[in-house]
């Protein structure tokens, strides 16, 4: 199975912003933030109003990598896809899904999974990464443990649930990256037009990310 280039960007950088909000300008405004603060890898979900138009918007900025989240449809992926998505990322797994976002070259798909069995079966239908969601109800980096031991070579994204508290132990247990959402860009701050702090909250994850590796 050949990388796409996203997940080779994910495996690099460790980290992916996952913008919700209750209107494109606020998206937009909140994905930005988030690149400021230096994660350039920009999940714009389907909750987003007109979430289309916002990741086509961010797509015209080489500097960043935008995807599709929350895609629960075929027409949703192939939307996501038109509007310049490099990923889809869905909370499960769907055959027409699937079926868009591995049709189309060079595109991550990342669909969720919770147990062993739909990890395999996520894996089967083409996922190049699988979405292991919610992670904090399942048990945090301790799940992720357990499950990486009979699937040592699946590459997992932890989500629903990733901290900065917690962001170097799902590290440390073999995520490839994490989904950061309300932990980074929460839509109340954005709402708020609390840019700065957003922005401050990504370079806080970045700093965290070099301090693991480093050591």
């Amino acid at each position: 199975m050949t990388e796409p280039a996203a997940l080779t960007q994910l495996r690099a950088q460790r980290l992916l912003a996952v913008i919700r909000a209750p209107a494109p300008e606020v998206a937009l405004a909140a994905a930005r933030a988030v690149a400021r603060g230096g994660i350039p890898l920009l999940e714009v979900t389907f909750t987003v109003p007109e979430a289309p138009r916002v990741i086509a918007e961010l797509a015209r900025d080489a500097a960043l990598t935008v995807g599709a989240g929350t895609v629960l449809s075929g027409g949703e992926a192939r939307a996501a896809l038109d509007a310049g998505a490099r990923f889809i990322v869905a909370p499960n797994l769907s055959d027409e899904v699937a079926s868009a976002a591995t049709g189309a070259p060079g595109v991550l798909f990342c669909p969720g999974a919770y147990t062993t069995t739909e990890i395999l079966a996520a894996r089967a239908a083409g996922a190049h990464l699988v979405k292991v969601y919610p992670v904090g109800v399942a048990g945090g980096p301790a799940y992720i443990r357990v499950i990486r031991d009979p699937l040592p070579g699946v590459p997992m994204l932890a989500a629903g649930g990733t901290s900065l508290d917690n962001a170097a132990a799902f590290l440390d247990a073999g995520c490839v990256g994490l989904g950061l959402g309300g932990s980074l860009a929460d839509p109340a701050l954005a709402v708020a037009g609390r840019f700065d702090e957003i922005a401050a909250r990504a370079a806080a994850f970045v700093r965290t990310v070099a301090a693991w590796r480093a050591a």
